[in-house]
């Protein structure tokens, strides 16, 4: 009988295991399912495959929830045009720590050292002029800039050059400081996946690091560019 009922116990314990369903989380707090996840995937596939044959679209999991019935995993969209799948980087191993010390340029010709943002909470973006999730989100990280205002360090960094970016920023709004020829600094990062949002607190250190605004489906089934909700709330929390 003994036997019987540890076997019982058992069989009770898988099943509960397998009876979990997967949900995916995104940054606009929306759960979804496995499914449409993978619908999203391939969407945005083919959305940027256009052109470029190598393009990877990874799912980004940044974390996971276990609940009784359910595990949930906050994601998003890691999108490479380079064709590279996602593997840990310099950045990445500097989550927690101190964001890597540099002067750069801005495109004022003024020098920015990354010490010299502590005090407030610091937004990076990473982004290119020809990168077209970075064009995308650039509305809603200006829908942030003008909510904190000049609580929060507002800075966009660029490997390319001063001449292409003041040519790009003629048709697009961009309202952050903008840093240009930074391909020594992305490249010590190993920053090879853009756009790139990565947030710092008062003291420097790197409390989040997002690959973009994730998209979301429309009305109408395609996807369009989502809140920056995440990165608000987070700005929100190291204010306060």
């Amino acid at each position: 009988m003994k036997t019987l009922t540890a076997l019982l116990i058992s069989v009770i314990t898988i099943y509960t295991v397998n009876a979990q369903d997967v949900y995916y989380r995104g940054s606009d707090g929306n759960i979804i399912s496995e499914e449409v996840v993978k619908e999203q995937q391939q969407k945005l596939y083919e959305k940027f495959s256009k052109g470029n044959k190598t393009i990877v679209v990874d799912v980004d999991i940044k974390d996971t929830e276990v609940k009784q019935d359910s595990i949930i995993h906050d994601f998003g969209f890691h999108v490479d045009l380079s064709g590279r799948k996602k593997t840990k980087t310099k950045l990445e191993s500097l989550k927690g720590k101190s964001m890597l010390e540099s002067t750069l340029v801005s495109l004022d010709g003024d020098q920015i050292s990354i010490s010299e943002l502590k005090g407030k909470p610091t937004l990076l973006n990473f982004w290119f002029t020809s990168c077209k999730p970075c064009i995308d989100e650039m509305p809603e990280l200006n829908k942030l800039k003008e909510h904190f205002g000049n609580r929060v360090n507002f800075v966009a960094v660029t490997f390319e050059s001063k001449e292409k970016v003041e040519k790009f920023l003629k048709k697009h709004d961009f309202d952050f400081k903008q840093v240009v020829d930074a391909k020594e600094y992305t490249d010590a990062l190993e920053m090879n996946d853009f756009p790139k949002n990565i947030i710092l607190d008062q003291n420097g250190l790197i409390k989040s690091i997002e690959s973009g605004i994730a998209y979301i489906q429309g009305e109408d089934g395609e996807l369009i560019m989502g809140e920056a909700t995440a990165l608000k709330n987070k700005l929100t929390k190291l204010l306060k």
